[in-house]
């Protein structure tokens, strides 16, 4: 990825700038994900029901079933029934509501008629439809959005809680439905049915406040305006009755604390300190629950890539960080590719980097410099931060046999690991004479003459640069 090339220059960088550097590009590597650990659109099956499997539904029944809805006369209750049912199965369902012509018009009818239980099983069908293709979820947010919103504002729980879930899955599908919902005005009432004695509604409600959230600024702004964050307080919990609930509600605090802007905010509202003692309960109660301790672990990290100020604030439960040595030893990827988030940002706290330094996270973070690409490379972003506090992390580095580990990482073929690494070897060298003594015993003047007619052009630069200030003259005195 391109815009890793210029994150560590080889001048002396302060640790706020490389933060600030680390910080700008995480907006643009991250936003786009949720690593698919919650998925963005969800159906929704009736107690019992379950998607695959035998289910008995077939593509004819689907369009027999549209067909006779749209004739007057018939009972339209066991219709509906069969078409938000099959539609839950999966996309080839979907894809035959759609043959029908009219269909998603005649279901639109339904859902702003008078039948309250029509309503509502039409708001379902809906739900399960827009949880397709973006085909899918685009003709139901031009044709249904409007009264999907106009319900979250009714006094009815059940279509407050359908609405809200059909509204999240259509905010989950693409950048354009957030656009047009937010249009549509679907923001401050998804934002008041938070405030519901309905658990399913505020969970719904949630759901869809997490996806509509991604990636816009201005979602984020005027969810602030709305009064989101205070509303957010209650729900730091990890009572049982409300964890399905914080699941959604930890995406939120990510996606708030993604820019920077709203920290200030969040932390006067706790969000920093409760979120933090959560990560820190987590740990010793239930370290696999992915859904929850992922998010947490990312909105911890986007609020410490900020000023050291905020790193110090997390810091005060003095759990955090023997708490987050412990995430690093996960058999989850996902959550050791957060925790070294966490990590490759508070570092940049001189107290923090020297109890890192001299403390056996070290190990950790060097040991995991053999892993696959993602974890290796957010590895080398922590040691890079370490190493941008001077001569005395160096010190501690070499102590600690950091640079052998990095070494045999010049033979990879990523062009984003290998600039990283790079800069590692550069600060190394240029701290400490006696690293290019080291570096040498352990094959690394083989490895970087290797790479000084790589194809990338910035790559053979590097290398070249690195040879010619540090083992050219050695070379040539060995040469006369």
């Amino acid at each position: 990825m391109d815009e890793h090339k210029d994150k560590y220059k080889h001048q002396v960088d302060s640790v706020d700038k490389l933060k600030e550097k680390r910080g700008q590009e995480v907006i643009s590597l991250r936003k786009e994900k949720r690593e698919k650990i919650v998925s963005s659109k969800r159906f929704r099956f009736e107690d019992g029901q379950a998607g695959g499997g035998e289910h008995g539904f077939t593509e004819e029944m689907v369009t027999d079933s549209c067909k006779k809805l749209q004739h007057s006369g018939q009972e339209k209750l066991p219709l509906l029934q069969c078409v938000r049912q099959a539609c839950a199965q999966g996309v080839i369902y979907i894809d035959a509501f759609f043959k029908v012509e009219n269909s998603l018009q005649c279901i639109v009818g339904l859902l702003t008629g008078n039948d309250v239980e029509l309503q509502h099983e039409a708001a379902w069908c809906l739900t399960n439809i827009s949880a397709g293709n973006t085909d899918h979820a685009l003709s139901v947010a031009k044709s249904a959005a409007p009264y999907l919103i106009t319900y979250l504002s009714s006094n009815n729980p059940l279509m407050q809680d359908q609405c809200a879930w059909a509204l999240g899955n259509l905010a989950g599908d693409s950048p354009e439905c957030r656009t047009m919902m937010q249009a549509q005005g679907a923001v401050v009432p998804l934002v008041t049915l938070l405030q519901s004695p309905v658990p399913a509604v505020v969970q719904s409600a949630a759901f869809a406040l997490s996806n509509i959230a991604r990636d816009s600024p201005d979602v984020t702004r005027e969810l602030v305006t709305a009064g989101l964050v205070p509303m957010l307080v209650p729900y730091i919990s990890l009572a049982p009755e409300n964890r399905p609930i914080l699941e959604e509600v930890a995406w939120i605090l990510t996606y708030l604390s993604t820019s920077g802007e709203h920290v200030p905010l969040m932390i006067e509202n706790g969000l920093l300190t409760s979120a933090v003692s959560l990560i820190v309960k987590l740990q010793g109660e239930n370290p696999q629950d992915v859904k929850t301790v992922t998010p947490l672990l990312r909105c911890l990290g986007n609020i410490c890539s900020g000023p050291n100020d905020y790193t110090l604030l997390a810091l005060e439960n003095p759990r955090l960080l023997h708490t987050v040595g412990q995430y690093l030893d996960s058999s989850i990827r996902h959550i050791v590719k957060e925790t070294l988030w966490v990590l490759s940002n508070i570092v940049g706290e001189p107290s923090v980097a020297a109890s890192v330094s001299s403390g056996p996270i070290l190990q950790k973070v060097t040991d995991k410099l053999e892993d696959g690409f993602d974890i290796k490379q957010e590895a080398l972003y922590v040691l890079n931060n370490l190493l941008s506090h001077g001569p005395e992390a160096c010190e501690s580095l070499l102590n600690h046999k950091v640079l052998p580990a990095v070494v045999p990482i010049l033979k990879s073929h990523d062009v984003d690991v290998l600039n990283l690494a790079l800069a590692f070897i550069e600060m190394m060298l240029r701290f400490n004479t006696d690293c290019s003594e080291v570096f040498e015993s352990y094959g690394g003047v083989t490895r970087l003459e290797g790479l000084e007619y790589h194809s990338n052009h910035t790559i053979a630069e590097k290398a070249n640069s690195l040879l010619e200030m540090y083992f050219q003259k050695e070379n040539e005195d060995v040469g006369q």
